[in-house]
């Protein structure tokens, strides 16, 4: 039989295992996931294997994290060209999208919010156009970059735990 802090870890492990897969299937949570198991985690064990400086970059990796993971889009139609108003719209179709049409929304919301802005302000459809393709570029670099660090998260989990 399987003690109690067996147990323990290896459902740590595993909802941190579900965060790593959170960052690049809709609606599953994410990195801000893994961080919460492991504080938990940390919680748990009396927090002399995960410590509160480790939970502090852990925890600031999250926030930044998070930040760009909302502004990737962003970033993404302004390096391919885009006017504020494209931004904007990229902006707000990443958070329509998100939570109005997911999952596929997670693709649509920023190249319609991007193409949508970006034709009110230049009436040009190809500049358009390439505004909303540098909004699902950038998505898919943030979530490269989510996964990237979600997985460095399990990574530096199991070294500390194991």
């Amino acid at each position: 039989m399987l003690s109690l802090p067996t147990i323990v870890l290896v459902a740590a492990i595993l909802l941190c295992v579900i965060g790593v897969l959170g960052t690049i299937l809709p609606m599953l949570p994410g990195v801000a996931m893994i961080f919460i198991v492991i504080a938990a985690y940390g919680w748990w064990e009396g927090f002399h294997t995960i410590t509160f400086s480790y939970l502090l970059v852990l925890g600031l990796l999250t926030l930044l994290s998070a930040v760009l993971n909302y502004l990737s889009s962003v970033m993404g139609a302004k390096f391919f060209g885009s006017t504020k108003a494209g931004l904007v719209g990229a902006l707000l179709g990443t958070f329509i999208g998100i939570f109005f049409f997911p999952p596929i929304g997670i693709i649509i919301g920023p190249l319609a919010g991007a193409f949508i802005g970006e034709y009110i302000s230049k009436q040009d459809v190809n500049s358009s156009l390439k505004a909303g393709l540098g909004a699902v570029i950038g998505m898919f670099t943030g979530v490269v970059f989510q996964f990237v660090m979600a997985a460095g998260f399990l990574v530096s989990f199991l070294i500390k735990v194991l």
